[in-house]
């Protein structure tokens, strides 16, 4: 049994067309049925040679990146011009599918590239001032080589010559490479430019183009084309992997006839064997075609023979409506080596729009093709409904040459359309990356965003793109959708260098707590779903977590079980969300009970065992029959106070050099606090529910804690390098107790002091440090201890007003610092591809391009 084809989707378009520099201009233009032909010295003087005036220019082929590929200013000065070009349509076309360059590092991806002269080669290879470089530039094999050799794609790379049928022959090659499997993907493109008025010479000399601004596609006054600039890239995919998906590619067919002819003759029948085969390949029905994007070259005669074999393929007794037909040369001319991939964009616009742009120039119709007359044939001539799912490209070349392409709609259409301002349907904010050349390029990216449709696909989209970084993209930036205008979350960040800098989480203990602390969090899918197996674990043992993560009730928190089992879960549902976006620590500190949170971070605990052991703690916390006691934070370091002291009062806790925590009697530590506010230090009660941790006064509780732990804790995992202990002296981190998350380790971590200020010394100077709590509450002390160059990020705030923007706000701050959080996977999953009219990428990709580098045309010749 035959194995069905892979389905081959054009998934990224990157192009630019005269007066349009990318796809979303070229369709306003289109439905603005503006004319793109214009008479101008940007090329050559006008008249030059006696040539026609009007040509299609595109905007600025002067501009190039050539710090983004790596193409030192010698080499860009003499690189031609078609590759300049088309290298960085290729990166629009790639980000515009939604894949990060950076991803298709050694994949099995093909490279297809076609040109037909350049004009440009007799002025840089005969320049008596170069050195070699124009030979290498202007070598062909440049314009797909280049390409693979910077992204280090694999598979193979070819630069073609089909005459002006190229990049649809590219993309039959491609498409059979992929449904064989000889390749993964491809990159298929395609540039011209017009440059040199010689060529002009030889087409007007053949009677071809005409002395209008006018080329006037399927018109009874056709005298001629224009000619034309433009360069187009697309990438092809396997639809099982695309992300987006323009159109399906059914078919692609091609033919080269036997004749001497350049122009004058274009074979009908052979033509019609074109259209025949594309539709057999493509199993389809040619009554069944929408819309076909024809050649239309503006010379009467051809045309006539293009729409009168088109009604003998097209308009059988099945059809039932008139089949349209139009050419984008009526608005752009004609784009020669690249006008095959012109039509398709055109065909793309039509298919994703949903609506056929109009042809201009059109005055009556072509007086030798009756189907015209008749009705079968209809030239569109205004903003019209696509009727079906099947368009269809016609490409003629030189030497009576034709291609064809079969193309079918992508029917996911979008469902919901967002108003600026309005939240997404799920509740959550959605965070966008970007990175940019300059920090003007970043500037105007923001700006591009936040001027789009947004929605969840297109969001995702940007998301799996500028997530990781990008060669010379030394500045970031992000912005959280829909904008509240609630603080700075646009700073610009620069990193002149990729270096991995070391990620240490730190999880805060008992004081992080606070009423409603989960409650906006639960909105986040990971973070819910997290809580809520925790909730379950907790469930048959009465304790009611969803209550005590949401519950307003201010004496929730005098029961000391609640503290402990609520920090715990967020704790562990925070830790599974950076899990999801790839956040790993390359180094782990707790706070008293915060190494709970180390545990599980560290692998040694699974979730169950840390909500199980928090459990554990405030159960033996109230079993036991323990002192009124107290703790106090206290703006003084251990060596500081430790010899001021009442004798019933110990330091719990070494914060840093200038902060501290005394554990002891209720009565002795609210006095203490009080003489030391008089004196001008800082001094603060915690609530810890009346319970003296960390000193002898919770002794008592031990040995319930260490039978409840060893319940939980039947199988001790070895602490992992990456764990600083905070709990024992860094001289006993041999001891048999310090090498295990065991039941006595946890259960020396509520008796001993805690060394934070001792463990964070092991902290690099130029680590992340993540806090993870429910609230920031060791930001202060972070800061005032740690290095400058030390990048401090609390995940939580208890007096934010959106717990889940904050918490985005700190994930876009790890960008900033040159993290790589794959946010995708922060949102509920995407069904790829991504809807019919999704916003693209390929306009908002910046560029820099504050250079011109040399065209070598005519004009600056």
């Amino acid at each position: 049994m035959t194995e069905p084809k892979v389905e081959v989707v054009i998934s990224g378009i990157g192009g630019i067309f005269p007066e349009s520099d990318n796809l979303d201009e070229l369709r306003k233009l289109l439905f603005d049925k503006q004319n793109a032909v214009t008479s101008d010295s940007r090329r050559w003087i006008p008249g030059l040679l006696g040539t026609p005036h009007g040509v299609g220019k595109i905007l600025k082929p002067e501009k190039f990146d050539n710090v983004f590929f790596g193409i030192h200013r010698k080499m860009a000065e003499s690189l031609d011009a078609l590759t300049r070009l088309s290298l960085e349509r290729s990166i629009e076309a790639i980000v515009d599918a939604g894949i990060n360059p950076a991803d298709l590092s050694g994949t099995n991806t093909a490279v297809f590239m076609n040109s037909c002269i350049s004009e440009s080669e007799f002025f840089e290879v005969f320049d008596t001032q170069q050195k070699g470089f124009g030979l290498l530039g202007h070598n062909r094999a440049m314009q797909a080589n280049r390409l693979s050799y910077t992204l280090n794609l694999n598979g193979p790379s070819y630069t073609t010559d089909a005459t002006w049928i190229g990049g649809a022959q590219a993309i039959m090659r491609a498409k059979r490479m992929i449904e064989d499997g000889v390749i993964n993907a491809a990159i298929v493109g395609s540039c011209s430019l017009c440059l040199n008025p010689n060529i002009s010479l030889q087409l007007e000399g053949l009677g071809r183009l005409t002395n209008t601004n006018e080329t006037k596609s399927f018109s009874n006054d056709a005298s001629g084309m224009n000619r034309s600039e433009s360069c187009v890239v697309v990438l092809l995919q396997k639809s099982t992997e695309a992300k987006r998906s323009y159109a399906s590619v059914l078919s692609a067919t091609g033919i080269f006839g036997e004749t001497n002819d350049l122009f004058y003759h274009y074979s009908d029948h052979l033509y019609k064997e074109v259209l025949l085969n594309a539709y057999k390949e493509a199993n389809v029905d040619p009554s069944k075609v929408a819309y076909i994007e024809g050649e239309g070259l503006g010379i009467k005669k051809i045309d006539a023979m293009e729409l009168n074999i088109l009604n003998e393929v097209f308009c059988t007794p099945n059809r039932i409506e008139p089949l349209k037909v139009g050419s984008i040369k009526s608005n752009v001319g004609h784009c020669e080596a690249s006008s095959s991939l012109v039509s398709l964009a055109k065909a793309l616009i039509v298919l994703d729009s949903g609506y056929i742009p109009p042809n201009i120039n059109y005055s009556e119709p072509n007086q030798d093709c009756p189907a015209l007359f008749s009705g079968r044939l209809e030239v569109v001539t205004e903003k019209t409904p696509l009727k079906g799912d099947i368009v269809g490209v016609s490409s003629f070349g030189l030497c009576n040459s034709f291609s064809h392409i079969v193309l079918k709609q992508n029917k996911k259409s979008r469902v919901k359309i967002y108003e600026k301002g309005e939240m997404f349907e799920d509740g959550l904010p959605r965070i966008i990356f970007v990175s940019g050349r300059n920090e003007e390029g970043v500037t105007q990216f923001l700006e591009r965003i936040k001027n789009c449709r947004i929605d969840e696909e297109f969001a995702a989209l940007l998301q799996s793109v500028f997530y990781k970084s990008m060669n010379a993209h030394y500045f970031r930036s992000f912005t959280i959708i829909p904008d509240t205008n609630e603080g700075s979350q646009e700073e610009i960040s620069y990193l002149p260098a990729v270096v991995k800098r070391p990620i240490w989480f730190i999880f805060s203990g008992m004081g992080s707590q606070w009423n409603g602390m989960g409650k906006q969090l639960l909105k986040i899918p990971i973070f819910a779903e997290s809580v809520r197996k925790c909730a379950t674990i907790l469930k048959p043992k009465g304790v009611d977590l969803i209550d005590i993560l949401t519950n307003e009730d201010p004496k929730l928190f005098d029961n000391i079980l609640n503290s402990f089992v609520g920090i715990a879960a967020i704790q562990i549902g925070l830790l599974d969300v950076l899990k999801s976006i790839d956040v790993v620590p390359d180094g782990i500190i707790g706070h008293s009970v915060g190494e709970l949170g180390c545990a599980y971070a560290d692998g040694c605990f699974t979730a169950e065992q840390m909500i199980l052991a928090a459990h554990a703690r405030g159960r033996a916390s109230i079993e036991t029959k323990l002192i009124d006691g107290s703790m106090a934070a206290i703006g003084l370091g251990y060596n500081d106070i430790k010899d001021r002291l009442p004798h019933d009062i110990e330091v719990a806790c070494h914060n840093a050099s200038d902060s501290s925590t005394l554990s002891g009697p209720t009565v002795s530590v609210t006095n203490f606090v009080e003489q030391l506010k008089s004196e001008g230090v800082f001094a603060k009660l915690v609530n810890v529910s009346n319970i003296a941790y960390h000193s002898q006064y919770i002794k008592p509780a031990a040995p319930t804690l260490l039978k409840y732990l060893k319940e939980v804790i039947k199988d001790p995992k070895p602490r992992s390098s990456k764990w600083v202990s905070s709990s024992v002296p860094e001289s006993e981190w041999e001891n048999d107790v310090a090498k295990y998350s065991s039941p006595e380790y946890h259960t020396n971590n509520l008796l001993g002091q805690v060394l934070f200020e001792e463990a964070s010394r092991h902290i690099p100077e130029e680590a992340i440090v993540i806090e993870i709590a429910p609230h920031g509450l060791l930001q202060a002390i972070l800061k005032r201890s740690l290095s400058e160059k030390v990048t401090n990020i609390p995940l939580t705030h208890r007096s934010t007003k959106d717990s889940v923007k904050f918490l985005l706000t700190a994930i876009g701050k790890m960008y900033n610092s040159g993290m790589t959080p794959n946010i995708e996977s922060f949102y509920p999953s995407i069904n790829y591809p991504v809807s019919r009219d999704t916003q693209a990428l390929h306009s908002l990709f910046p560029w820099d391009h504050k250079e011109e580098w040399s065209l070598k045309s005519m004009v600056q010749s």
